[in-house]
């Protein structure tokens, strides 16, 4: 066996020992999985991630992916060859859904454990009705990306978004605008009657490029009736841990719940340690984000049932 071998067998151990709270003092513990019980949702920006990613730190990100029901991944650039390569480490219950580029020629990405989550018919990217005369209207640069799903009797709608971040004052405004704009959306969707959208349970995950809580772009994502627990709000999600630019959000509704447990997974702590190695160059400038949620209450669903008008 080479050194190399081991090296990375033993930061892989390390890596699961961070994950399973037994190091860094339990403070990143993923919850246990229990299927059609809870459900694991993620989300994690992959800096550039396409075929440049080598097969050390795919080992890594894959190690973390399969910790999740379902993950939701943005800036996979326009070569497919690194998600392939990806899948293939995952175990074989793990399949992929993955949008065309879209703006700045990124996709978005769903990654998710068929045994734990299926996909119920509804894929599409979130763009913005225009008038047929002019063909001119408001979109987001890179198009949201949504798809259905159902874990255990939950049935759910997952949009992914990666929200422009620009540095100049207009440019921060455009940012503001987005989130404003796909929040809008979303929650019109929500509130619509029931049979004429696909569900109206929702969330909103990704790259919202919102740098701490109570400001402008927190405040444009929290503008309508949408849930983001203190803990969440406050994550520091960047691979330096002093912003908080990646959310997961959904709209209030009764049919799941928040169990309160949220975190993200700072693998630079344990992964590429040795000397001149760089964790956040090899993987990402972003950590995954990820957070659980109750599902599959028999009463819920008789509720919806009975009250299909109902909240």
């Amino acid at each position: 066996m080479s050194a190399e071998v081991l090296h990375i067998a033993r930061e892989r151990r390390a890596l699961m020992d961070l994950m399973d709270g037994v190091s860094h003092g339990g403070q990143f513990k993923i919850p246990s999985r229990r299927v059609d019980e809870s459900i694991v949702i993620a989300t994690w920006n992959i800096q550039q991630f396409s075929n440049r990613h080598s097969s050390r730190a795919l080992q890594y990100i894959s190690d973390i992916v399969e910790r999740f029901d379902i993950i939701a991944l943005q800036e996979v650039k326009t070569s497919l060859r690194g998600l392939s390569r990806l899948q293939k480490l995952l175990p074989g219950a793990y399949r992929i859904l993955v949008s065309d580029p879209t703006g700045n020629y990124e996709r978005f990405a769903f990654l998710y454990d068929k045994r734990t989550v299926i996909p119920t018919g509804l894929v599409c990217e979130i763009g913005f009705n225009v008038p047929a005369k002019s063909h001119q209207g408001y979109q987001l640069h890179r198009m949201p990306y949504c798809a259905s799903f159902r874990a255990g009797r939950f049935d759910f709608v997952i949009a992914s978004a990666h929200i422009y971040f620009g540095k100049t004052k207009k440019e921060r405004m455009q940012r503001a605008e987005e989130i404003r704009q796909l929040v809008k959306f979303v929650a019109r969707r929500a509130r619509t009657e029931r049979g004429k959208v696909f569900d109206r349970d929702f969330f909103v995950v990704g790259d919202c490029n919102i740098e701490e809580e109570g400001d402008a772009f927190f405040k444009a994502l929290m503008s309508e009736d949408f849930v983001m627990p203190d803990k969440l709000a406050n994550m520091k999600t960047n691979y330096g841990r002093d912003k908080t630019y990646d959310k997961i959000v959904w709209v209030n509704r009764p049919s799941f719940a928040f169990t309160e447990q949220t975190n993200v997974v700072p693998f630079g702590e344990v992964v590429f340690t040795e000397a001149g190695a760089d964790a956040k160059k090899e993987i990402s400038d972003h950590l995954p984000l990820l957070a659980e949620f109750k599902v599959n209450k028999l009463e819920q669903e008789l509720s919806q049932i009975i009250n299909p008008d109902g909240v």
